[in-house]
C-alpha cells in the first residue's frame, strides 16, 4: 500500500523486471504527462478505481498532479512466474503486453482487492489464492490485448463510437435512450445497437449497466453515502436491485465491497 497526504504533484520512475499492476484507491490525478521506455504517451485523468499495467522490463516515468491525499495500491509478478505460466503460448506471451495505464476492468480490479486481503490477513492457503489471482490479472490482460487488436467488422467508427460512450457519461442525470444515442451518430436505432455490439461487445444496455456499476464501486470506495443512496444516484431503481446487480459483477455485496476497500 502507498499512501501520500498534503502533496499535490508526485514524480514516477519505476522500474522492474516482472509485471508491475498499480491501482489507484483513493484520490484522483487530473493532469500529468506519461513516459513508458522513454517514449510519451499520452495522459489520462485517473480516478479510484484505475489501474496501471506495466509488463515485465518495461520502465515507467513522468509525473502527475491531483488530490492532495491519495492512495495506491502496488502488486508486483515476478518475470519467473509469468513464463511459467505462458511458456506454452507463443502466440499470446505475456512479455509482449503493452503498457496500460488508466484503465478500468472490473476483473483486474477485483483480483488485486483479494491479493491485498489474503496479504492483510494470511492463512496457509493464501499463497495458492494469491498466485490464483496473479493468473487471474495476467489471463485478463492477455485476454484485453487480444481484444483491443481484433478488428470490429461492421462496428461504429471510432469517432462515432467515442461520441456515444461521451453521451452516456455525460448523461448524468437522466440515462439516454437507444434513440438518443443513434440520433447522436447519425443511424437508426437497430444499425445503432447492433454496431454498438460489434465495437464493444456489449450491448448498449450492458454497456450502460457497466458504467453504473463502475461508478457506484466509485463512490463505495472514494465517499461515506450508504449504498441506498449510492443506488439512487447511479440510477438504481432500489437498493436490492442495486445489490443483485453489484454482487453479480463484483462477487460481493456492496457493503463488503466497501468494508475490502477501506484502508
Amino acid at each position: 500500500m502507498i499512501r501520500r497526504t498534503g502533496l499535490e504533484r508526485q514524480e514516477t520512475a519505476i522500474s522492474f523486471p516482472g509485471h508491475i499492476f498499480l491501482m489507484n484507491l483513493k484520490g484522483a490525478a487530473s493532469r500529468g504527462e506519461d513516459f513508458v521506455d522513454g517514449r510519451r504517451i499520452s495522459f489520462s485523468p485517473r480516478r479510484a478505481g484505475s489501474v496501471i499495467h506495466m509488463p515485465a522490463g518495461s520502465d515507467w516515468t513522468g509525473w502527475d498532479e491531483g488530490e492532495p491525499t491519495a492512495a495506491y495500491l502496488l502488486v508486483s509478478i515476478e518475470k519467473g512466474f509469468t513464463d511459467e505460466a505462458f511458456g506454452e503460448m507463443v502466440r499470446h506471451r505475456s512479455c509482449d503486453l503493452p503498457a496500460s495505464i488508466g484503465f478500468r476492468d472490473s476483473t483486474v480490479e477485483m483480483a488485486l482487492q483479494r491479493i491485498a486481503i489474503e496479504l492483510r490477513q494470511p492463512d496457509p492457503i493464501s499463497v495458492t489464492m494469491v498466485e490464483s489471482q496473479a493468473m487471474h490479472l495476467l489471463v485478463q490482460m492477455v485476454r484485453r490485448n487480444g481484444h483491443y487488436h481484433e478488428p470490429a467488422k461492421g462496428g461504429l467508427s471510432a469517432f462515432d463510437l467515442k461520441r456515444a460512450i461521451a453521451m452516456i457519461e455525460s448523461s448524468s442525470d437522466e440515462t439516454p435512450t437507444l434513440a438518443d444515442l443513434a440520433k447522436e451518430v447519425g443511424v437508426s436505432r437497430f444499425h445503432f445497437s447492433r454496431a454498438f455490439k460489434q465495437s464493444t461487445g456489449m450491448t448498449p444496455h450492458a454497456f450502460i449497466a457497466r458504467r453504473r456499476l463502475d461508478h457506484s464501486a466509485d463512490m463505495l470506495r472514494s465517499t461515506n453515502m450508504s449504498a441506498t443512496e449510492i443506488a439512487l444516484e447511479c440510477g438504481f431503481g432500489s437498493s436490492s436491485h442495486f445489490t443483485i446487480a453489484f454482487k453479480r459483477a463484483f462477487g460481493v455485496s456492496p457493503t463488503e465491497y466497501r468494508r475490502r476497500s477501506t484502508i
